[in-house]
């Protein structure tokens, strides 16, 4: 029973401890990208873990082998008597792996459902309401005096400008933040958000799941000014999220470039050494370690 009480003890250490020290990490603005794996590949090696100790339980009776076992297990589930002579621990076990993957795939495939329909609705509304300005091509203008910019993402993602937008930034920041905007639509930030908006709603009392969506969404701005700020003039980006940041009213379904975080990343942005491709590259590391951490519990036990 050695395999099952380590995958366990994998689990609580990735799921906890480890989540709680990355979000207290200040180098992961040096590399949000790379943070933002790590991010995933801790919450997906952690679930691999309590998915893999339910396993390791179930196919303990076979004695061959995690992978061994788990074919045989597959086999007898197949054959004429399914489950035959299993004992109650092996039946909690295959229970605790199979309710995991449940709860996590359904959980996913209803947050995936909601998300979708409030921005299909939402982007009926741009489309009735929402005009086009010559000066702005592939976005469309919200008739509203408090300046934003937003990205609605999907399918047919949506970059949004209000008219207060218009009226407040030069054609070289707004070129900035349309930029940023266009840097979520791109990169499909959206659906990379899902998974965790999902674990915050079904494991909220893990302190990873509590952690991760807004450490993620954080990343994925400062992601998103990199962008930015690689096609424009970092201090004229600065200068536009500067004067946008009192008025976030973009809606909960979108990336709003305004919001709580802007003096940060406006500071950021006004640094040189912002970014760091040696930090980048170590997490990108530590991120494969992780994700490569199951595998190698299961084929070295």
């Amino acid at each position: 029973m050695a395999l099952p009480v380590l995958m366990i003890a994998l689990c609580v250490l990735l799921l906890g401890p480890a989540g709680t020290f990355l979000d207290q990490a200040r180098w992961q603005s040096r590399a949000p990208r790379a943070a933002i794996a790590l991010w995933q590949s801790i919450g997906l090696a952690g679930g691999l873990c309590a998915i893999g100790a339910g396993l390791s339980v179930a196919v303990a009776r076979f004695d061959s082998g995690f992978f061994q076992g788990l074919g045989d297990l597959v086999h007898e589930m197949t054959g004429r008597h399914p489950l035959a002579g299993i004992s109650i621990s092996e039946a909690l076990g295959l229970t605790l792996a199979a309710d995991v993957s449940f709860i996590i795939v359904g959980g996913l495939a209803l947050t995936l459902i909601r998300t979708v329909h409030i921005r299909a609705r939402h982007r009926r509304l741009l489309d009735l309401v929402g005009g086009v300005v010559e000066q702005v091509p592939g976005t469309v203008i919200l008739d509203h005096p408090r300046p934003t910019a937003y990205c609605l993402p999907g399918l047919r993602s949506r970059i949004v400008v209000s008219s207060g937008a218009l009226c407040i930034l030069d054609p070289s920041e707004l070129a900035a933040v349309v930029s940023h905007e266009q840097c979520h639509a791109r990169e499909r930030h959206g659906l990379l958000m899902l998974p965790f908006a999902s674990l915050a709603h079904l494991f909220s009392w893990i302190p990873y799941s509590r952690r991760a969506p807004a450490a993620v969404a954080r990343l994925i701005e400062l992601a998103a000014d990199d962008h930015a700020a690689r096609r424009h003039d970092p201090l004229v980006l600065a200068s536009a999220l500067a004067h946008i940041a009192a008025t976030n009213c973009a809606p909960a379904c979108a990336f709003g470039a305004g919001g709580g975080t802007v003096s940060a990343r406006v500071q950021r942005l006004l640094v040189d050494s912002r970014t760091s491709r040696p930090i980048a590259l170590a997490t990108a590391a530590l991120s494969a370690v992780i994700m490569a951490m199951p595998l190698g519990v299961l084929l070295w036990t």
